[in-house]
């Protein structure tokens, strides 16, 4: 018996704590300044407070224009508009002009800082800023082709999972 409700409880956590995957199209976003700039394309996701944005992909294809160099462009993942954060530039080649590329957040040579994070206000806040406004925050510094960025996150365990291990454990508790 102890064995059996020990196999229910560890299938029960497996479940509740399984990873997800969530793809942002970020396909036409626009950067003209620094970070959390009104211009800046950007888009809130609700996840659940508790939820672990454990890693992040791209495949990006942009313009970096008026006098914006590639290096400057940013891809932000954010616990809100503030908190913990995961950053990562795609590009370090200090000139104007296309970038194609793909890759991972955290990884050389682009990598800035953060990393694996837990969300604490309900919302992942994902955008694209400039680290040097060039020419004012009304000029547009880069613009995405296409691209997107592939986000890996656990979900705090669901209710209705919690509510089964629950129910196993007052199961096994009543035949003893």
């Amino acid at each position: 018996m102890k064995k059996t409700l020990a196999v229910l409880a560890a299938s029960g956590m497996a479940l509740a704590a399984s990873a997800d995957v969530l793809v942002v199209d970020i396909t036409g976003w626009r950067s003209f300044a620094g970070y959390g700039h009104p211009n800046n394309s950007s888009i809130n996701i609700p996840l659940p407070a508790g939820s672990t944005i454990d890693s992040a992909s791209y495949e990006i294809n942009f313009d970096a224009i008026n006098g914006s160099w590639r290096s400057e462009l940013v891809l932000s993942l954010n616990d809100g508009l503030v908190g913990a954060f995961f950053d990562h530039a795609p590009s370090t080649l200090g000139s104007g002009g296309n970038f194609v590329g793909s890759g991972n957040f955290g990884s050389l040579p682009g990598a800035w800082a953060g990393g694996p994070f837990v969300l604490t206000t309900g919302d992942l806040f994902v955008t694209v800023f400039e680290t040097f406004d060039d020419g004012g925050a009304s000029v547009q510094d880069a613009r995405i082709n296409s691209g997107r960025i592939v986000i890996n996150y656990t979900p705090i365990p669901a209710p209705g999972s919690l509510a089964l291990l629950g129910l196993a454990g007052l199961a096994a508790r009543r035949r003893r």
